[in-house]
């Protein structure tokens, strides 16, 4: 389905209301899934970042710098980086929130007993698209005191780290890195510490 590129200029995230959504086919290969527009690198031209639905319940992300003479130029493409399932609770989505920067969120809240959600924080610095930020929460449908929530700061290295009621904080070694570099499943060591 074609969503409305005036919608994406204005730097919204695209989806379709709920009741609309149920009433859809699960997204094919191919499919635009999520799009967002802003000029992050602050030359006045808009740039763009796209989700194409892929097989087995992966999209892939694509980023684009946009020129004045040539319109949008890919500068990543990461094949089958994130989780899109078929139904509903598994899409994944962008959200604004600074001239440089915005999120994607990918989440599997549909069925089981342990959903799951990740944000993906994707900024503009040093010249090129960084991952700057990650944060992962789950909890527990039965046993509501069983849940946990990471959020890490790439940039600064801060995190914060909750596992029912303990919550600790701290400095850890990973990175921001460049997108072109991100896999499928990525995870800053300390939020393994929520399923130990």
């Amino acid at each position: 389905m074609i969503r409305s590129l005036a919608a994406v200029s204005l730097g919204v995230t695209l989806a379709l209301p709920p009741a609309l959504a149920a009433a859809q086919d699960p997204p094919a290969p191919g499919d635009l899934v999520a799009a967002l527009s802003g000029d992050w690198n602050g030359d006045g031209a808009p740039d763009a970042a796209t989700l194409t639905q892929d097989e087995g319940g992966a999209a892939d992300l694509t980023l684009y710098l946009g020129d004045p003479v040539y319109g949008l130029q890919r500068v990543a493409h990461r094949p089958r980086v994130i989780f899109s399932g078929g139904m509903g609770g598994q899409t994944p989505a962008f959200e604004p929130t600074s001239p440089s920067s915005f999120k994607l969120h990918q989440e599997q809240i549909g069925i089981g007993r342990l959903p799951w959600e990740s944000t993906l924080s994707i900024a503009w610095r040093g010249g090129e698209f960084v991952l700057a930020g990650y944060s992962y929460m789950f909890y527990d449908r039965i046993d509501p005191d069983h849940n946990g929530h990471c959020d890490v700061n790439l940039l600064t290295g801060n995190y914060e780290l909750t596992l029912g009621e303990q919550t600790q904080t701290g400095q850890q070694d990973a990175r921001a890195f460049p997108i072109s570099k991100l896999e499928a499943d990525y995870m800053p060591t300390i939020c393994t510490s929520l399923f130990e």
